[in-house]
């Protein structure tokens, strides 16, 4: 589930990695489809141009309705429904983590 966190506006974008340099939000942003009739797959996007999660749901299903991703898997395109969304960030040691709902929860609209 998103929180007031994730759906405000650009704010500090950018986070102090181990040696100091600014890092931009990354989000990664699982997609489903269903591959059969019974068959969920999931894809997963990592956006690093985004100033907000938003942004990034928006560019994630851009990419997943791109012409060449709709031709590898088969057809349909996708929509924001039961996306997961997680926070890509880096810790003061500089190792990468996952910040946000570990479970896959249904967004609202984009």
């Amino acid at each position: 589930m998103l929180t007031a966190m994730d759906r405000s506006g650009p704010r500090d974008t950018t986070e102090t990695g181990a040696h100091g340099c600014a890092q931009p939000d990354r989000w990664l942003i699982g997609v489903p489809f269903r591959s059969t009739a019974s068959h969920v797959v999931w894809m997963y996007y990592v956006v690093g141009e985004a100033d907000d999660v938003s942004r990034a749901v928006r560019v994630a299903l851009a990419r997943a309705n791109s012409a060449q991703e709709r031709q590898a898997r088969g057809g349909g395109s996708v929509t924001a429904q039961d996306l997961e969304i997680r926070r890509i960030t880096l810790d003061a040691l500089g190792q990468t983590r996952l910040d946000g709902p570990g479970d896959r929860s249904a967004a609202s609209s984009w």
